[in-house]
């Protein structure tokens, strides 16, 4: 690089700022060549390490003046090209720097630009060339306000642009028809086709809107959750902040209204309806942060129930009746016993308010949790005071028999 032979001189990471002081010094000194010298290893150093534009602009700065200063105009240029490379938006000071050194600057900014220019060219043309407007488009924006040379291709990926959104619009995917039309706009502002089919589209999507809403104000007054969410889901894809604000206040109102029925349920220990309303809850929201907040207030402080093992539960166990299961359930039983592992909730009178079979095959669910939901047990009595009972009940199945 340059007639300036290179030394063996080099400097710790932690020295590169003593190194560019130095160099600059040597610079002032009309000392060319020594601080050229230096620069060009701390410019080694700098290299590997991308966490130090500053310093590696300041190299090239420097090093373009010093070569300046040597009157080898092509190594200058290069230096600032480099400098360019790494800050196309640097400027060289005119109330600092010579006019000859402001020149050079500038020549060696229209050289890397034209660079810039090409490689962005080529790679637009590249990705048009395999139908990627979206990544054409990326590399336009990046280069379109200092690169006149891609208007052609802009024109070129608005059209590509145009033709999937007609595409999608033949297939009615509005949403995405809407947003190809207006990609291709933003390209090609004078697109007239790409206009009209963005008013059409528009108004297609705010009838199919409009449809939409009508069904989930049907559905969700109907309690049918499932496909309240399923309609609320696109609603949120193609509506207004305003309309999608207004739905999630629906939602809020009704779920604000489980509250009542929340307390009464926890202040009686009501278990059972407690887990009515966490279920209904659950089903009517399609995402939980819609209520936050007041999911956080659904909780439930009670005097609570004992835990209890198997063992002793069943002791008090008074009427038990076994699964009756369906004869297409019994033929799929396996030969080796089954083991049903069931949660349970006793209530303070003996009866049992929930029950929750796991493991072993969920085909038998129903028919041992209705047997279970009959069983009777004995009231547990803490302290003179019937308490309820959590327990789990392991129940072995067989094909033979239940026990």
């Amino acid at each position: 690089m340059g007639s300036v032979a290179r030394s063996t001189w080099s400097a710790p990471v932690d020295e590169i700022s003593e190194a560019l002081t130095r160099a600059e010094a040597l610079y002032y000194e009309a000392e060319f060549t020594k601080s050229i010298e230096l620069l060009l290893h701390v410019d080694q150093l700098l290299r590997p390490q991308p966490d130090h534009l500053q310093e590696k602009i300041t190299v090239k700065l420097q090093l373009a003046l010093a070569y300046v200063g040597l009157n080898d105009t092509n190594e200058a240029k290069a230096h600032f090209r480099d400098l360019y490379a790494l800050n196309s938006d640097y400027s060289v000071d005119p109330q600092r720097f010579s006019p000859k050194v402001v020149a050079v600057a500038e020549q060696a900014k229209a050289e890397q630009n034209e660079i810039r220019c090409r490689t962005v060219s080529n790679d637009a043309e590249r990705q048009l060339g395999i139908g990627n407007p979206d990544a054409v488009m990326r590399l336009i924006a990046s280069a379109q306000a200092k690169c006149s040379g891609l208007v052609p291709i802009a024109a070129n990926t608005a059209e590509l642009f145009f033709k999937q959104g007609l595409e999608a619009y033949r297939k009615a995917q509005m949403a995405d028809a809407l947003q190809k039309f207006r990609s291709a706009l933003q390209l090609h502002p004078k697109h007239e086709l790409a206009l009209q089919y963005i008013e059409l589209t528009e108004s297609k999507l705010q009838l199919d809107t409009d449809r939409t809403l009508l069904a989930w104000r049907k559905e969700f007054d109907a309690g049918e959750f499932a496909l309240a969410a399923k309609d609320y889901r696109q609603l949120i894809s193609v509506s207004t902040a305003d309309t999608v604000n207004q739905l999630r206040a629906e939602y809020r109102n009704a779920l604000s209204g489980l509250i009542e029925s929340w307390n009464r349920a926890c202040a009686s220990n009501d278990v059972v309806t407690l887990e009515k309303v966490r279920a209904r809850v659950s089903e009517m929201l399609p995402e939980p942060s819609i209520g936050e907040d007041i999911l956080d207030k659904m909780t439930c402080t009670q005097a609570g129930c004992i835990q209890m093992s198997a063992q002793l539960a069943l002791l008090r166990l008074k009427t038990r009746v076994d699964p009756d299961f369906p004869a297409f359930v019994r033929a799929q039983i396996k030969v080796s016993p089954v083991t049903i592992r069931v949660k349970t909730r006793i209530s303070e009178t003996g009866d049992v308010m929930a029950s929750e079979p796991q493991g072993g095959n969920a085909i038998l669910y129903n028919s041992v949790r209705a047997a279970v939901d009959r069983w009777k047990f004995s009231p547990a009595i803490v302290q003179g005071e019937a308490r309820c009972v959590d327990t789990e009940i392991p129940i072995v199945i067989s094909v033979k028999e239940t026990r």
